[in-house]
């Protein structure tokens, strides 16, 4: 609750999206000791993560380097802390447009890749960004 003052307030230089990845970064180096060990707890269990679901550890350390709560992505994403609490655990898969918005607020955008594997050669690939509208 605190840091939604303070990004209302005008000049403290906080963007509306909250802070860049290295000013988040630099906040917690200045942080102490027990505040360096919850980092390095938080990293560790995004590297467990990331084994059961690269999507899931991906938004939590992002939203983490933007020193971003939960509740604050799910209410610029429109959607629920309860939807972005379960898609950090692992335990939930979000559709397209939903993972879109989602990485709207983490200053990243989606892309879809498609590859070709081939017989003795290296596979091809194509990436493209998510299309604004899907249809069946």
């Amino acid at each position: 609750m605190d840091k939604l003052v303070l990004v209302s307030e005008a000049d403290n230089g906080v963007s509306p999206r909250g802070k860049s990845a290295v000013e988040g970064a630099r906040s917690r180096a200045r942080g102490g000791e027990e505040y360096r060990a919850a980092a390095r707890e938080e990293y560790a269990a995004i590297r467990r993560l990331r084994e059961k679901n690269w999507i899931a550890a991906h938004i939590r350390e992002r939203r983490y380097e933007l020193d971003l709560t939960q509740q604050e992505v799910a209410r610029r994403a429109g959607t629920s802390h309860s939807f972005i609490s379960k898609l950090e655990r692992g335990d939930h898969i979000p559709t397209i447009p939903v993972l879109k918005r989602i990485l709207a607020v983490l200053d990243e955008t989606l892309l879809i890749g498609i590859e070709r594997m081939t017989p003795e050669e290296e596979p091809e690939r194509e990436l493209a960004p998510a299309p604004e509208v899907l249809s069946a």
